[in-house]
């Protein structure tokens, strides 16, 4: 029974227990090899960079900026290939050469000079992700296919980044377990003066741990660019808290000392299982960062009991070795079971599908109360999407009668809203309506049209395989907000800033039409871009402080729903009620508030519930074949869908904003 103290085998038994219950929850879509596969490409990035995390951790240090890292790694790898005409070997190494130094930087820092590493790494996760959004801005596509190999090609039907996980997993493991090297981080973790008294080099050996994590995160930020076909400069964030808390999953102590390379894999494994289980088991996003933080309380206080001293008594007691039996018999069996469900790679039926396509019959059908469709979304949590987007979607679902489901990350993180898309296209949803935020997220919507899933993207155009877009046109967004600018300026001399989420596809596209109405107005002078991560707050700051430096300041532009509130807030706080004027995308209450108060000037309101209904329904008729499309166009692989549509934008000012107001 002394196995149960092991936090390796608590959390092996945890991952069994949990797999035996999605089996039998989701017998058709969980024990699959399809399934599987996903799950561990899925976290295989993040197992790649846990696993320098964990050398960290037993040093009794960490890395808050291994996030950005990866980030800067694949950004410039991507920039040095596409925009310099570089080679591919050359750029990928000068991308790791970038998260060595990085991590060098942070070595240094912290184990020289003696900084926190809280304080160091925080600071440095804040400098690099700026040189990846600088490097990769709205994202670099186009990659080199020899690049894009690398993340992309399978082996046995699993893709390639999962045997890299295996590789780098095996490699520490048995470097952390069979070389005096790293033996030595557990001394340097488990008593720092006493390692160094017995003439171990603590300051050194804590640096070569900073720069190997970096060079992890490099590694794992070339992977996972090669794997989505583009470089998205908001990749990896919120990386850094995951993986920490895979880590301490898998046995690490905040205090050093302990912990094992395997645990990464296991703590990783975990979580990606708990989050595919959540996409199975639809379940709201509100309730997914909950979920995962009870699940983190709950192992570690287990942990906890399992060492305490009245435990340890009854573990040693007379009836120890009948307990261990019957506690891992069944656990054996279990596991047994859901190895034996598993389904094998799938095969090739081509042939088959062909002929089943020739004799189908394409008169329309009806639909069915369990016919599902899906919303997959990059912030499940965010108001506008909440009280338009998901809101219409719901109100579609039940004037059809069909079931509707909404996936997704609770706040922005593209990279979150990829793999659920990819968990997503395992279940086989009727269709699948995906929310347009980034063209990194390209790769993802044509595995779901190759998966045979009628896929339609709304809000901002992704050119991919995607049956069909509806949505705003950005560009002219951003120029309707110039061309008011210019107007209520009336040739007033000064500067013009925006703010939004820089690097975002349609956020730039936003920002490129409102430079582009600037540009027939030499009197008024592009000021520059500002990050304020979809934040009011931030945004308020932001605006105060662009108030403060510039006296001149004629206007802002804001390009979320989170940055008119914040503009306003601002303008108002600085005492710059019509003195500066305020646009913004989008007119939720406080906006249209703000703009009847005079502190805001324009507000131009994309027709959310149109492309969302309309978006809906196209997959309905497309399933059903509503309009009878010809057989022969069908059997040739056209569909009924139309290639794109814009649903347009409304433009409120002073004049028309008490007809919006309810």
């Amino acid at each position: 029974m002394k196995y149960l103290q092991d936090r390796i085998f608590t959390l092996s038994v945890l991952i069994v227990l949990v797999c035996i219950g999605a089996s039998m929850a989701f017998p058709q879509q969980f024990p699959t090899f399809e399934n599987f596969s996903q799950i561990l490409l899925n976290v295989s990035i993040e197992t790649i960079v846990a696993v320098g995390m964990m050398v960290l951790m037993i040093t009794g240090v960490f890395d808050l900026s291994v996030g950005s890292v990866v980030a800067l790694s694949g950004g410039l790898a991507a920039y040095l290939m596409v925009n310099m005409g570089i080679s591919m070997p050359v750029a990928v190494l000068a991308g790791v050469l970038a998260s060595l130094a990085v991590g060098w930087v942070n070595g240094y820092f912290i184990a020289k000079v003696g900084i926190n590493p809280l304080i160091q790494t925080l600071a440095t996760m804040g400098m690099v992700r700026g040189l990846a959004l600088m490097i990769a801005g709205a994202g670099i596509q186009n990659l080199p296919y020899e690049f894009i190999y690398i993340g992309q090609s399978k082996l046995l039907k699993i893709q390639s980044p999962v045997w890299w996980m295996l590789a780098v997993v095996l490699i520490f493991h048995l470097l952390t377990t069979r070389t005096v090297f790293f033996r030595r981080y557990y001394y340097i973790g488990g008593n720092e003066k006493a390692a160094d008294l017995s003439g171990i080099r603590v300051r050194k050996m804590k640096h070569y741990a900073f720069i190997l994590s970096a060079l992890l995160a490099g590694i794992a930020g070339i992977l996972i660019a090669s794997r989505l076909g583009s470089a998205i400069a908001s990749i990896g964030k919120g990386m850094e808290l995951r993986v920490i808390t895979a880590v301490i999953l898998g046995g690490a102590s905040l205090a050093g000392g302990q912990g094992r390379i395997v645990g990464a894999l296991l703590g990783t494994v975990f979580m990606g299982i708990i989050s595919n289980v959540m996409v199975l088991s639809r379940v709201s996003g509100y309730w997914q960062e909950i979920i995962l933080g009870a699940i983190l309380i709950v192992a570690i206080w287990f942990d906890i009991v399992l060492k305490g001293p009245l435990m340890q008594q009854r573990l040693r007691s007379k009836g120890g070795v009948l307990k261990k039996v019957l506690i891992l018999f069944p656990l054996w069996v279990a596991g047994g079971w859901a190895l034996s469900s598993c389904e094998g790679p799938p095969r090739d039926t081509t042939a088959a599908e062909s002929t089943a396509v020739n004799e189908a019959d394409y008169a329309m059908t009806e639909a069915t109360a369990d016919e599902e469709y899906v919303m997959v979304t990059a912030a499940t949590s965010l108001p506008l999407f909440v009280t338009h987007d998901q809101a219409a979607f719901r109100a579609w679902g039940k004037a059809r009668g069909v079931k509707v489901s909404i996936v997704g990350p609770t706040d922005w993180n593209v990279p979150a809203q990829i793999e659920a898309i990819e968990q997503v296209i395992a279940t086989k949803p009727a269709g699948m309506l995906i929310n347009g935020t980034d063209l990194g997220i390209a790769n993802a919507i044509n595995k779901a049209v190759e998966a045979g899933i009628p896929t339609v993207v709304y809000d901002s155009e992704i050119p991919s395989k995607r049956h069909c877009f509806l949505g705003s046109d950005w560009y002219q967004m951003g120029l309707k907000q110039g061309e008011a600018i210019v107007k209520l300026a009336n040739g007033k001399k000064g500067k013009v800033a925006c703010v939004g989420i820089l690097g975002q596809s349609n956020q730039e596209e936003g920002f490129r039409g409102l430079q582009e109405a600037l540009k027939k107005h030499p009197n008024l002078q592009f000021l520059g871009k500002f990050e304020t991560h979809n934040s009011t707050e931030e945004t308020a700051r932001v605006t105060s402080d662009l108030i403060s430096s510039y006296p001149d300041l004629v206007a802002i532009a804001g390009f979320t729903s989170e940055t008119g509130p914040g503009i306003g807030l601002g303008i108002k706080e600085m005492n710059r009620v019509g003195k500066v004027i305020g646009t913004n995308v989008d007119a939720g209450p406080i906006l249209l508030k703000l703009l009847k108060e005079g502190v805001l000037q324009l507000l131009v309101e994309q027709k959310r519930e149109t492309f969302v209904w309309y978006g809906a329904q196209f997959l309905f008729d497309m399933v059903h074949n509503v309009n009878a499309f010809p057989k022969n166009y069908i059997q040739a692989g056209s569909h009924a869908l139309p290639y794109s549509v814009n649903t347009g934008i409304i433009e409120i000012n002073k004049d028309n904003v008490d007809n919006f107001i309810k």
